[in-house]
């Protein structure tokens, strides 16, 4: 297969060598990865590399060579199964697997025990995420070296290797061009990235600075073919594209005078202990895993104490993102990702360097896989450190006492917390994904937004121009000719909820006026009702903040020593969708109507958006999750909330947004029967 010419643009050749890590990784053998004895296996481990390989092998030795391996997931253990195992003991284990193969998407599990493949099952109602070195890297190689498409940027002006255009995901749009459901596409836009300094050999570093606006190409994965090119500019005066672009590495800015040194630093080492993937801190204790398609995935989350190990959650995890954008030109209607089922949120991880992580980080590397099957150490994926969020766990002054001898009137303890964190890279955005434990019992999960807005070439320069009222209808012009549209990011989050073991309820406590009698002083007081929630479609949750309520998952077996239900609440922000779910787009997104859904726990049940989600049918994931309507009381259940924003862009995002934090709090209500951090030391 021909990857590329000689005649290769330099800023091609950049891209392709980045993604070359992807080829030049997987030719290392498993014996030169770290070696995990199958003993050492908690039934929650990341798959090894020797694990990745036997599941591999026996795909292809069923299916031939030839086949794309989309993902090599572990197979999410039977629960009973794995809350039975004990560390002495062999766990049972899988991978889960999903790949392509003549047009046909397949899944299909695999056993180590018993070194079987079960039957292969055909997907139908959309296709696997795209392999980064199978299907992404040579589609963007192949593509911008096809004839057509060179043709068409000579036209707007743009020499060979000064564009490069970079691959959309289509949902299933386009039937009348193409087989949403068996064709594999992309759709394609493109970017001037022409050097701005110097003799210009180096290209921009500013890679999505200046888009050639109107300018898409559909194109076919698995054929090589450009199915149709579209150019609304072809016939006349285009946005400008060869124009400054803002550089923003170092050296490019003229920056502000440095801060004096704010040092952090571990003298006698962390205060969390790495046994495997199994971390313990102050208590609290969790099983940390690597997943390709959810990056970061916590299990057996609870704290230790002198009754023993007290559960909290079972599985903690994003299960799939969401990012709308709100224009129907032509070149932008469909742009609507799911990042995570499209193109995976570990395997867009990036390395974590410079101000990633603080000093006193301890980095753990991950093992992904190739498109042929081949493991890949995908090295610093995460990151894991302590720190001191500048307010403490808890003070109280008394001023009452002030001055009396023997008493000391101030008391404050300091806080720790420790936070797991991991950064994927998808397109012009990067995600934070940060786990924050605290020494209070609460688990902050933690989603932070940085990188580039998408922009869309326009004419106007400022809005004193002629076309800026109608071209900054969907956006707002951020910098000159560049409009930063209107979108949404919509972030679903999987936990499965073990208070204290397996038997949970969920109820909502609602916080409402209740009428009092006249002869009552006070005739404005609100009170606490608890509403338990009996099924799935009643679960269904929408926050209103004129009717507010305390969402709460409690056990159905466990008290605090004043006899309330032992239970966590889920606090979050409050997004919803602001346009109708009738929309083709959003009904593959169908998890974003609801704040928070709760289901009875199913084994498979693990992606809000469904399983397949690139080129996905309609009203997959949740809509069928609770179809059958199962009793959720004392019982195994799940929580699923759904956070983010919709993102107006401002011209403080350019050329790069600052950080945007949205978190979801797991709070301890009656878990404990004290404030646990009440015994920090002085």
């Amino acid at each position: 297969m021909r990857l590329v010419s000689k005649k290769t643009g330099l800023g091609l050749l950049i891209l392709i060598a980045l993604g070359l890590a992807w080829f030049v990784t997987r030719d290392r053998g498993v014996d030169q990865f770290e070696t995990v004895e199958t003993h050492q296996l908690s039934p929650w481990h990341s798959l090894t590399a020797v694990e990745i390989e036997q599941a591999s092998a026996a795909v292809k030795s069923r299916h031939g060579e030839q086949i794309i391996i989309n993902r090599i997931s572990l197979r999410q253990p039977d629960k009973a199964d794995a809350l039975a195992w004990l560390p002495d003991q062999t766990a049972l284990r899988g991978a889960d697997i999903t790949f392509r193969a003549n047009r046909v998407s397949y899944r299909v599990f695999y056993d180590f025990a018993t070194a079987s493949l079960d039957e292969t099952r055909t997907l139908e109602t959309g296709q696997p995420m795209l392999s980064p070195d199978g299907e992404i890297l040579p589609s963007v190689m192949q593509a911008n070296e096809l004839p057509q498409l060179l043709a068409a940027l000579e036209r707007r002006g743009v020499k060979k290797g000064d564009g490069l255009c970079l691959p959309r995901t289509i949902g299933r749009y386009f039937a009348d061009r193409a087989d949403p459901v068996d064709d594999r596409l992309l759709r394609l836009d493109c970017f001037n990235i022409r050097g701005q300094s110097g003799l210009r050999i180096l290209p921009s570093t500013s890679a999505y600075a200046r888009p050639i606006e109107g300018l898409s190409v559909l194109y076919n994965v698995e054929t090589g073919d450009i199915v149709d090119i579209i150019d609304s500019y072809s016939d006349g005066e285009y946005p400008p594209h060869d124009i400054v672009a803002l550089e923003y590495h170092k050296g490019a800015i003229e920056t502000r005078e440095a801060l004096k040194p704010i040092d952090i630093s571990q003298p006698d080492g962390v205060n969390f202990t790495l046994n495997g993937e199994r971390v313990d801190w102050q208590g609290w204790q969790f099983h940390l895993r690597f997943d390709p398609r959810q990056g970061t995935v916590l299990n057996q989350v609870g704290h230790n104490t002198s009754e023993g190990f007290r559960s909290v959650a079972y599985e903690v995890a994003m299960s799939e993102m969401f990012v709308p954008y709100q224009d129907n030109d032509v070149h932008w209607f469909y742009r609507a990702y799911f990042d995570m089922g499209e193109y995976g949120f570990g395997n867009m991880a990036t390395a974590l360097q410079g101000s990633d992580c603080p000093d006193n980080a301890v980095f753990r590397d991950a093992v992904l896989h190739s498109a042929d099957g081949l493991p890949v150490l995908a090295e610093n994926r995460v990151c894991i450190f302590e720190h001191d969020p500048g307010y403490p766990i808890w003070r109280h002054h008394e001023p009452l006492y002030d001055g009396v001898p023997g008493i000391e009137p101030h008391q404050s303890r300091r806080s720790t917390e420790l936070i797991v964190r991991m950064v994927a890279t998808i397109g012009n955005y990067d995600y934070f994904q940060d786990y924050v434990f605290q020494q209070d019992g609460r688990l902050r999960i933690r989603l932070v937004a940085t990188g580039v807005d998408a922009t869309k070439g326009v004419f106007a320069r400022t809005l004193a121009d002629e076309t800026a009222a109608a071209e900054t209808r969907t956006g707002t012009l951020i910098a000159p000719h560049r409009l930063g549209v209107n979108h949404d990011h919509f972030f679903a989050y999987r936990i499965d909820m073990d208070i204290d073991g397996t038997a949970n309820n969920f109820v909502r406590h609602k916080i409402q006026a209740v009428p009092q009698a006249e002869n009552l002083p006070r005739q404005g007081i609100w009170m606490v009702t608890p509403d338990p929630v009996q099924n799935e479609v009643q679960a269904q949750t929408k926050m209103n903040v004129e009717k507010p309520a305390l969402l709460v998952f409690s056990s159905a077996e466990y008290e605090n020593a004043m006899g309330y239900p032992s239970a966590y609440q889920i606090m979050m922000p409050n997004v919803r969708p602001l346009v109708t779910m009738d929309d083709a787009t959003y009904r593959r997104a169908d998890f974003v109507r609801n704040n928070l859904w709760v289901t009875h726990y199913a084994r498979d049940e693990l992606y809000a958006a469904g399983l397949p989600v690139n080129q996905s049918d309609a009203d997959l994931g949740m809509p069928a999750y609770i179809g059958d309507n199962q009793n959720i009381e004392n019982t195994d259940i799940v929580a699923w909330p759904v956070i983010g924003f919709h993102h107006v862009p401002m011209a403080e995002d350019w050329p790069v947004m600052p950080a945007k934090i949205d978190e979801i709090i797991l709070k301890p209500r009656n878990y404990f029967d004290r404030n646990p951090a009440i015994d920090l030391p002085d």
